[in-house]
């Protein structure tokens, strides 16, 4: 965020702030999420300048049908119709008239169709817009990232603090020991360091580095002897003393909450 939108107070009204958390409450959740996708889709295929529809928009069984086929989603028609009507409750979704062929039944039929609303997202993403440029940062220390990844090597990026924005390239013949400054001795440092600055308060206060992280037969490992505040991987934490096995894209926090530094990995 910028120095001059520092400070700002975010003002949002009772209404507005129930509609934001409507829509953020309906669309966090993968069937609700999926429906949404399947509704854009159909939008951009269908859907013409004058806001007519190419075809007739989707109903509630064809929107079943797609979710299992593109998503291996498998709910009941009673769900389906709760998760729809969350949908339209929340305003992202609008319901319409159609006529359809419907199973068992000779003719086309009235059923209720459903359509993406055209101002959908429009207040949530306006209304939330003071985040924009901390998101931006966090897509650009993503490209950062995958700028280094290669076969070869694990690429760790500083996602917080004094250090943010710090890439480093890890090959598998290395270890890197990761720490803050003042807590590595001369002799930590005959291998590969990432030096944190001391101002990652809460990163391990013992003599030893807060972690390690190295290559060994199968795939990337770190390795939590015995930090004071402890090693997370999403949100889990790493067992004291025991290699755990990393995946690609983890976030790796060293302490949690303030003063801890945050770390993406891939490879």
């Amino acid at each position: 965020m910028s120095d001059s939108e520092m400070g700002k107070t975010v003002v949002l009204d009772s209404q507005d702030s129930d509609t934001i958390s409507d829509k953020l409450s309906a669309v966090n959740n993968g069937a609700r999420f999926s429906i949404l996708k399947i509704l854009r889709d159909f939008d951009k295929e269908n859907k013409r300048d004058n806001g007519d529809y190419k075809k007739e928009p989707l109903y509630s069984r064809e929107i079943n049908d797609l979710l299992l086929k593109n998503y291996n989603i498998s709910i009941t028609t009673q769900m389906l119709g709760q998760h729809l009507k969350q949908l339209v409750d929340a305003g992202l979704v609008m319901e319409v008239d159609v006529k359809k062929e419907v199973p068992n039944k000779i003719g086309p039929r009235s059923v209720k169709g459903f359509v993406l609303k055209d101002d959908a997202f429009e207040d949530l993403f306006l209304d939330i817009n003071f985040l924009a440029d901390e998101l931006l940062t966090f897509f650009d220390l993503y490209k950062t990232n995958k700028r280094f990844q290669d076969e070869e090597h694990c690429v760790l990026t500083v996602f917080n603090g004094h250090d943010k924005g710090k890439t480093f390239k890890l090959s598998k013949s290395e270890t890197v020991l990761i720490g803050r400054k003042g807590n590595f001795t001369p002799g930590d440092l005959v291998s590969f360091a990432i030096l944190l600055d001391n101002s990652y308060s809460t990163v391990s206060s013992v003599s030893k580095p807060h972690l390690k992280i190295f290559f060994k037969n199968d795939g990337w490992y770190v390795l939590d002897e015995k930090s004071s505040n402890g090693t997370f991987i999403a949100d889990r934490e790493v067992p004291k003393g025991k290699p755990t096995k990393l995946s690609t894209n983890s976030f790796i926090k060293l302490s949690k909450g303030n003063g801890g530094a945050v770390i993406y990995c891939s490879f």
